[in-house]
């Protein structure tokens, strides 16, 4: 179930943060909170998407197409809204009265049915990206599916055939130090590619090697509690902190790609050694490996990658999984 979206926007920039960060870190509430600086993006938001509750301080009311229901602030106490100067916790308690939220429904929509897909090797040169252009398009036919890249050099921000929007790091400044703004931000990134939802991958790794795994940590939270998807796909790199914890642990399915030579048995067998002796056995039991054929010539365009031999190796491994 996709969590409903509650927004704020108020002409009282300082209250409405203020109130943002209350709702966010000091309720149980479970929506996908959104807050607007301006009527502009409010409306700009709404060209693309729908908002459940939109609280709006009075001056600000009026009727806005793709708003299910606004609920007003006000400066003096109202039967039918908000107001303004009541303590924080009193004004969960009547917000909680004018949503009609029970305990019970609530409890519901807190229920994250998203799941993560975790590609990792230590192995490199195994057209990974490739297997989860494929896995994702594939899962794409029938479900919610979003791509997130956290390769080095990817090559994804400056191909020619790729729309420029914002780029994974973006995203997570945005989380990370403008969280009001968060949900615009994701929403806006988004590229879609024959139905498999993408975020270009940042530009330089760098940015996202310097994230915490406490930050990991709450992104992946944010990302999963949204449940706009039903799958997102993780391709792994080494340089994340938390790579573990915060993201093969969290993993429905993990795959790990390998490929027959001396060499990469040597690297696969060093990564399941550390995850033995760190008392990993979680990550290894949820792990799929196997080595990827050789599959000269594939095409550069993604979508065209489901009409290759890889398209056929993909479905044929992963038909325990899901299936195909």
């Amino acid at each position: 179930m996709k969590k409903k979206v509650l927004a704020l926007f108020d002409s009282n920039q300082k209250y409405m943060e203020k109130m943002y960060h209350y709702l966010e870190d000091e309720t149980k509430l479970h929506y996908t909170y959104m807050a607007f600086t301006s009527e502009d993006k409010l409306t700009a938001f709404l060209e693309r998407e729908s908002i459940d509750f939109l609280i709006v301080s009075e001056d600000k009311r009026r009727s806005y197409a793709g708003v299910k229901r606004i609920i007003s602030i006000y400066e003096n106490a109202q039967n039918d809204g908000l107001y303004r100067f009541c303590p924080g916790d009193e004004i969960v308690t009547r917000l909680t009265e004018l949503l009609g939220v029970t305990d019970e429904e609530n409890e519901i929509q807190g229920f994250s049915r998203t799941k993560l897909i975790g590609v990792y090797s230590p192995v490199g040169r195994v057209m990974k990206t490739s297997f989860c252009a494929v896995l994702g398009q594939m899962l794409a036919k029938n479900y919610r599916v979003l791509y997130l890249n956290f390769e080095s050099f990817s090559g994804m921000n400056i191909e020619d055939s790729v729309e420029k929007k914002a780029d994974l790091a973006d995203v997570l400044y945005y989380f990370n130090n403008l969280k009001h703004e968060f949900g615009a931000k994701f929403h806006n990134s988004i590229i879609n590619h024959n139905g498999l939802d993408m975020i270009q991958s940042a530009y330089y790794y760098l940015d996202l090697s310097y994230i915490t795994q406490e930050e990991w940590d709450s992104f992946i939270n944010e990302l999963t509690a949204m449940n706009e998807y039903d799958y997102v796909i993780l391709d792994l790199s080494d340089y994340l902190q938390g790579l573990f914890d915060s993201f093969l642990s969290r993993c429905t399915i993990i795959y790990t790609l390998s490929a027959p030579d001396r060499k990469a048995q040597s690297k696969i067998f060093h990564y399941e050694t550390i995850l033995n002796e760190y008392n990993r056995g979680d990550i290894l039991s949820k792990t799929r490996k196997f080595n990827v054929p050789t599959i000269r010539n594939l095409p550069d365009s993604l979508d065209r990658l489901l009409y290759t031999e890889l398209s056929d190796f993909v479905r044929k491994e992963t038909a325990s999984d899901f299936k195909w």
